[in-house]
């Protein structure tokens, strides 16, 4: 059973989370990206999603160099006082986190499919461009399974060595694009003999539309950001 961020439409998730996300990047107020974690976090809570270790290390690794930076330069360059210096930067970490969260919720609970349908059905985008971001976002987890599978092999065979960094990543590097290339060939390949662009329209076997969930779910978010920005007011 679909959670109801999965049953949204693709195009009105992304709306509105780029209206949050623009909301706290231009008030630039803790307090509403306060409110705006601990909603995208509730959301989180709430569907779930499957966030692998590397990922979450590279999320936390992310927050705290961005962190460090940031107090750096206060204290070095602008010669601010540690407390100072410190709410400043956490305040520009929180948006980051911000648009991390978003974009988790985003893309754990969006297909590709259902993204490039909606483009086609509700933006009106034409299909053939609608479908390069259904490739573009199938062939990325391609990619990464690619990646590991090749690490792993190494690892297997004993060949895993830093001594030469550049010819290392280089080793990888040329390999993943001769998959990918191969593979975006047989795919051009494939399209062209179904004749895909050759109608004005085409049919879709699950069609994509703005229902009342949607309209709920968008009053309810457009409440919560004037209530966030009202708040803001008063702290």
């Amino acid at each position: 059973m679909k959670s109801l961020l999965q049953q949204l439409n693709p195009l009105v998730k992304l709306s509105l989370f780029l209206i949050g996300i623009f909301q706290v990047a231009l008030t630039g107020n803790p307090t509403i990206a306060f409110f705006h974690i601990a909603m995208a976090g509730i959301f989180l809570a709430y569907e779930k999603p499957r966030i692998t270790k590397p990922i979450l290390l590279g999320i936390i690794s992310t927050l705290i160099g961005y962190t460090w930076v940031n107090f750096a330069l206060y204290i070095y360059n602008y010669s601010l006082t540690i407390t100072k210096a410190l709410s400043m930067s956490l305040a520009l970490t929180a948006r980051i986190l911000v648009i991390i969260e978003y974009s988790i919720l985003f893309v754990s609970s969006t297909t590709p499919k259902s993204l490039a349908t909606s483009l086609a059905l509700q933006l009106k985008v034409p299909y053939i461009y609608a479908y390069m971001s259904f490739i573009t976002l199938r062939l990325a987890p391609l990619i990464q399974r690619d990646l590991e599978n090749m690490i792993s092999f190494r690892k297997i065979k004993g060949y895993f060595s830093w001594r030469k960094p550049h010819r290392y990543i280089i080793s990888y590097v040329f390999p993943l694009l001769f998959l990918t290339v191969k593979r975006s060939l047989a795919i051009a390949i494939s399209m062209q003999a179904r004749g895909f662009g050759k109608y004005p329209d085409r049919t879709y076997l699950e069609e994509t539309k703005i229902s009342r969930k949607d309209l709920y779910f968008s009053i309810f978010y457009i409440i919560f950001l004037v209530s966030t920005q009202y708040l803001s007011t008063l702290f």
